[in-house]
Parts: structure tokens; sequence; C-alpha cells
């Protein structure tokens, strides 16, 4: 090559150079921020023509995930329960075909108890939550952003109906069908890696499970849960330490005048709110004067419960020991709310004398007071003996749906049980 030729080429590779660099600059300057590196690498690699979904909504935590899984193979059916980490995982594999389902679902055909169970009780996939849940919000926590349902599910079957996949919805009393567009050859290909355990619908099973509600899973192995020991966590050094940080976060002041000691609680005030921890464990939020510092992001229901969620975190100050809090519950009167949390060890809940674990009331998008009767609960390496199945459906009144769980009686150790609903 000529040396002048040469020259020439190193020129135009220079310009270029330049050129690039400048091009990177004002796109890193255009998505500078908190998002300013996410954002820079897509819009090199062509992708934000759709803006990241934490962009434009708020974020929802998941506040439930279902408690019983269970599901139809080639080899029979197979059921999760009383193991978090079983349950987890079976989500991970499952937990998308119910995402896609309510992404998808047309609108809801009401059916009668018979007609759902009719179809329910053929359904491949079944997905049992702690409480009903807003299908709204249901569909927020699953990113299932393109769905429009209405009302409630605590219970959610997939079948398959044709060339797709049908939803069937229950809860409360109440009983829907969606078509969806899932493909029902893609859903048959994901039911068929599974095993099977011996489980079965009390539908299935008739004889002496035929009374009980036809959807509650049996396993006939099923005579043993962990063992767990509960405890109060409210001591002298959860007052000196998390109470402090907790009233702090909730923006009292945790010094001088505005806190009362003595010796059955604690308690932080101000001019618009309290905050009153007792040494039962029982730590109540009271929004006297309907203050804005405990207003939700706004007024829906997914945002209610995410502002619980979060200031229960905050209270329990990481005092629940093996156990978790599940949104299991949500009362609407007008005006007025109420939203409830459940506690829950190993997806079995744990059902106390004195109420759930977290009852919190609003007026529109503002907290009015919330309780939280904390416990902590610790599996203790052993086993103890549940009743088995047979034995618990022959005392089990017509219609219930049974289910594995705990009893705390307010003692150390909690009581094996089957639960009733």
């Amino acid at each position: 090559m000529r040396p002048r030729t040469k020259e020439v080429c190193k020129s135009i590779l220079i310009v270029l150079l330049l050129l690039s660099v400048v091009m990177l600059s004002l796109t890193a300057i255009q998505y500078s921020g908190a998002d300013g590196l996410s954002g820079m690498m897509q819009t090199l690699s062509g992708k934000l023509s759709t803006p990241p979904k934490k962009a434009e909504d708020p974020t929802y935590t998941d506040a439930a995930l279902p408690v019983v899984i269970s599901a139809v193979g080639p080899a029979g059916r197979i059921s999760y329960m009383g193991s978090q980490e079983a349950l987890d995982n079976a989500f991970a594999a499952l937990g998308g075909q119910l995402a896609a389902a309510l992404d998808t679902a047309g609108t809801a055909e009401e059916l009668t108890r018979m007609a759902f169970l009719s179809r329910a009780t053929q359904a491949e996939l079944y997905f049992y939550y702690p409480g009903a849940i807003p299908l709204n919000v249901l569909a927020q926590w699953l990113d299932a952003t393109g769905s429009e349902c209405t009302g409630s599910g605590r219970l959610f079957c997939l079948r398959r109906s044709g060339d797709t996949v049908e939803l069937l919805v229950e809860a409360n009393g109440t009983y829907q069908a969606m078509k969806t567009e899932v493909d029902s050859t893609t859903f048959g290909e994901v039911l068929e890696t599974l095993g099977t355990d011996g489980s079965f619908l009390a539908a299935e099973g008739g004889g002496p499970y035929g009374h009980l509600d036809p959807m509650t899973v049996i396993q006939p192995s099923y005579t043993a849960v962990p063992a767990v020991q509960a405890s109060n966590p409210v001591d002298e050094s959860f007052l000196r330490t998390a109470a402090t940080t907790a009233a702090t976060t909730l923006g009292f002041n945790p010094y001088g005048d505005s806190v009362y000691r003595d010796d059955s609680s604690t308690t932080y005030t101000d001019s618009n709110a309290s905050l009153r921890i007792g040494a039962d464990g029982v730590l109540k939020l009271e929004n006297t004067s309907l203050s804005q510092r405990f207003a939700a992001a706004g007024d829906s229901d997914a945002q209610r419960i995410e502002l619980v969620r979060s200031l229960v975190d905050t209270l329990a100050a990481g005092r629940l020991g093996d156990s978790c809090l599940w949104f299991s519950g949500l009362e609407t009167d007008g005006q007025t709310s109420t939203v409830e949390f459940s506690c829950y060890v190993e997806g079995l809940e744990v059902l106390r004398a004195d109420g759930p674990a977290v009852e919190a009331r609003f007026q529109g998008d503002i907290l009015t007071e919330l309780t939280l009767r904390l416990r902590t609960y610790t599996v203790a390496g052993d086993s103890t003996a549940l009743l088995p199945p047979l034995q618990a459906a022959a005392i089990a009144p017509a219609g219930t749906r049974l289910r594995p769980g705990y009893a705390d009686m307010g003692e150390n150790t909690l009581q094996a049980d089957w639960l009733r609903s």
C-alpha cells in the first residue's frame, strides 16, 4: 500500500473512533441516573422501545405464595405441601403457567358450585393460596400485565380444553371459568416432566374421603410435620435495639418525653400517631390523625397490601425465625378496608387463638391502625406426629377442606393439627 493511501486510511479510522466516543457519551448522558447504565445498554442493543416495568409502575413484592400445589403428570398426581423448599421449587417450575393464564384470560363465566367442581376435579394443575387474593393483585405479583381479571381467588385450577387451557377460580363461595390463550400442547409438555407421589383429591379417593370438600388434597403417608418451637421475641434486647430502630424508621423520636415505658409496654408517640410494643409480643401502630405519613402509594388493593407488607417487615425486625407472613385476607366496606396476614412455617399455617398475625385497617389509602402479633417460630429439627389422613377425614364434618397445619396455644411448642376450611 502506498504511504499516502495508508495515511488517508489512518485518518478515516481516527475520525470514526472519535464519532463513536461522542455517540457513546451522548447516550450515557441521555440515560444517566438510577437506571443510566441499564438504560444505555438497552439503547445500544435496541431494546428501549418499551421502558422497563419498574420505571412505569410501583414495585410489588409477592405477599403470598401457594401453600398447596398439585399436578397430574403421565404417571399420576404429585402434590407439594409441608415443605417451603419443595413449594418454592414447584412454583418456580409451574407458576409460569398460572401467570400466563392470568395474563391472557378472557371474560369470566360465572359457575355454580357443581359446574365448577365437575371441571376443577378434571384439572391438571392446582394452586391453593393462604387466602382469597384480588385477581388484579395476583396479576401484579406475577407480572401478568395483560390481565383484566376481576374478583378474587384462593383456589386456581388449570385444565386443557381443546387447543388452549381453561382457568378455574374459586374464592368465598364464588366460582369462575375463563378461557386463556395458553397453548394446550405446551402446557402438556410441562406436565410430562412430573413424577407421582400417590396423592389424590378427595373426589378421586371417594370412600372414606367422599364427604370432604372434593378439592381436598390427600397424601396418605402424611403422618408427621416438622416440630416447631415458639417464643416471644420482645425482651430487653429487642426493646433496646430492634424497637428503637423500627420506631425511628416509622418517623418517631425514640428518645425524650415522647417515649413511655412500664412493665407491660413501651410506647412511642407524636402529634399524629403512636406505636405501642407490648411485653406480650403485640405491636400496635395507630394513626389517630390520619397522617399521610402512613398512606399507601395509591388507593388500590395492591398498594394497601404492599404498605402493610413493608411496615410489618420493619416492625418484625427479623424476629420471625423460620416462619413467614403471607397475605391471607382483604375485606372492604365502602371506604374502609381490612388487610390480614397469617403466619406460615414450612408452608403450613399457624392458627392462633387470638386472631391473625397481622390486622391492618384503612380509610381509603390511609392506614389508621395496624396490629402485629409477633412470635418467633423455630423448626426444631425433628418431627411431631400428625393424625393420619384417614382418621382425620373420619372425624371431619361434611364439606370440610382439610389441610395440615399447627395450632399455637401460647406454649413453647406448636401442636400439629388438621386445619379446616
